[in-house]
């Protein structure tokens, strides 16, 4: 009862201590001149956006799509947020030249340092700091390195294979959400540490506990405009973030050891990051690039994956376009997987990767924020302004994204990928997925080669059937926002 008082009070006081937070905010929104502001949503409650975002900021993308369309006309409106005031830039000729002043000028929200005790790495560095980190990492994911990792990412998508076998044996169908997290979790494991979690013929994986409370944390933190994450007890009362860091870090020591011990850590991605010569990681900043890479790699890529077997499931017709390609094309003898090469060549493959990075990339919206003072459209922009580009928006109603992909952009359409001479190189929505310019994500070419092999395999095998089940929608969790609203389960039969 004492406790339950206790954290009573607390609540109440850091309830009470936002409350004050947001209103000085509010203050001092009213300080930015009325000549320098956008067009701005409508407010429903205590000035703020926030009650219409849905539980947990669901919707956030979704209403960024419908406000771009309804304030939008100038390339840029601005929205407040739980008091804090947001521009968002819903055009591509109004966010290249924010985008051209990446990474410098234009940085990352600097909410992310909220996370930064039990997130840090590359994906959120800055300055300085990026720089080292990007320098060190880049390499690993080049065209020679990524050769190593080929036989890695085929072991485990035979696996897969397997599982999906056992699954269509014994009730016709398959949670290819669940199958394809274990298989992003051993490809991440194989790749990196060069020890098979064996998550897949498992069906469990006791590190995505883990990941799901740094997930949540990162989320709770985002929205909190409270600080009590600097205070250590404090923290581990409201979030497990720290505790889920710690374990999440033993795990990966713990699977590197075991990978050392069987003499299985030659060309993998731990292994060329610690082997490097002159500036290296500290194990510190070794731990938490390799927990960015686990999340990214095998959160978001399986995701993306498995919104591209639910439109292959719902059309046979591109289906079988993806069979037939995939079955003429001749193994070289000597030779069980497919090279890069290999994969080039096929353009159906491609196209459907393509096209679900584009309706489902996880980044519905690029967070920034100006380092300094910026000008647009002849406003004044302070520095310390957030500035969120709305890349669902772009590549979904973007002018220039239509006249270069066609004008049904809100349809899943892979063959508007495929042109005479190959796939069309539409940088940069190509890859505007997986974010522009030099803080593009550095795994690109490895979640490329792993999606295409797996769509290339599976459908090589199984035929799909989505069945007469409703669609699926997609929502937003943290800032990830191409979650599907049920698990894509999936009927299955062996191909002839």
């Amino acid at each position: 009862m004492v406790v339950f008082e206790r954290r009573k009070e607390f609540t109440l006081a850091l309830g009470a201590g936002a409350t004050l937070l947001l209103a000085a905010k509010l203050w001092l929104r009213k300080r930015v001149s009325a000549r320098d502001r956008f067009e701005e949503v409508p407010n429903s409650w205590f000035h703020s956006v926030q009650s219409q975002l849905g539980p947990a900021n669901r919707r956030v993308v979704e209403k960024l799509e419908e406000w771009s369309e309804k304030h939008g006309k100038e390339g840029f409106f601005e929205m407040n947020l739980a008091g804090s005031r947001i521009l968002v830039c819903c055009t591509w000729e109004k966010a290249q030249p924010i985008l051209a002043l990446r990474p410098y000028k234009m940085i990352q929200s600097s909410t992310l340092s909220k996370c930064e005790d039990i997130l840090a790495g590359l994906v959120f560095s800055e300055g300085k700091k990026w720089q080292r980190e990007r320098r060190l990492i880049a390499p690993v994911f080049n065209a020679k390195n990524m050769e190593s990792y080929i036989p890695a990412v085929e072991h485990v998508t035979q696996q897969l294979l397997t599982e999906l076998d056992k699954d269509m044996s014994a009730q016709g169908s398959a949670n290819l959400t669940e199958l394809l997290l274990f298989f992003g979790a051993d490809v991440f494991s194989k790749t990196s540490l060069g020890e098979d979690l064996r998550a897949l013929e498992s069906r469990t994986c006791k590190v995505f506990a883990d990941v799901k409370a740094l997930s949540l944390a990162f989320r709770r933190r985002l929205m909190w405009r409270l600080p009590y994450w600097k205070i250590p007890w404090l923290a581990r009362w409201i979030d497990s973030g720290a505790d889920a860091s710690e374990r999440m870090h033993e795990t990966l020591e713990e699977t590197m050891r075991k990978a050392r011990a069987s003499g299985n850590t030659k060309s993998t991605i731990g292994q060329k990051l610690t082997e490097m010569v002159g500036d290296r990681f500290s194990r510190r900043e070794l731990l938490d690039n390799l927990t960015l890479l686990f999340m990214g790699g095998a959160e978001t890529t399986s995701t993306v994956l498995g919104w591209a077997f639910y439109h292959l499931a719902r059309d046979q017709e591109l289906q079988e376009q993806v069979a037939k390609e995939v079955t003429d094309l001749p193994l070289p003898d000597g030779t069980t997987f497919l090279s890069f090469a290999q994969l080039k060549s096929l353009l159906w493959v491609q196209a459907v990767w393509l096209e679900a990075l584009r309706c489902h990339g996880p980044a519905g919206y690029m967070p920034l924020e100006a380092a300094e003072q910026l000008t647009l459209l002849g406003r004044k922009v302070p520095a310390g302004t957030s500035v969120w580009i709305a890349t669902r928006n772009i590549l979904m109603n973007d002018p220039e994204v239509t006249k270069r992909l066609g004008d049904d952009l809100h349809l899943y359409r892979p063959s508007r990928w495929l042109g005479k001479e190959g796939i069309f190189d539409f940088a940069p929505f190509n890859d505007l997925g997986y974010g522009h310019g030099p803080r593009i994500c550095v795994g690109m070419p490895l979640a490329n080669y792993e999606a295409q092999l797996v769509i290339a395999r599976v459908i090589q095998l199984f035929v799909l059937d989505w069945g007469k089940k409703a669609p699926l929608e997609q929502f937003t969790y943290g800032i990830t926002c191409n979650m599907p609203s049920e698990a894509v389960s999936i009927n299955l039969r062996h191909r002839n």
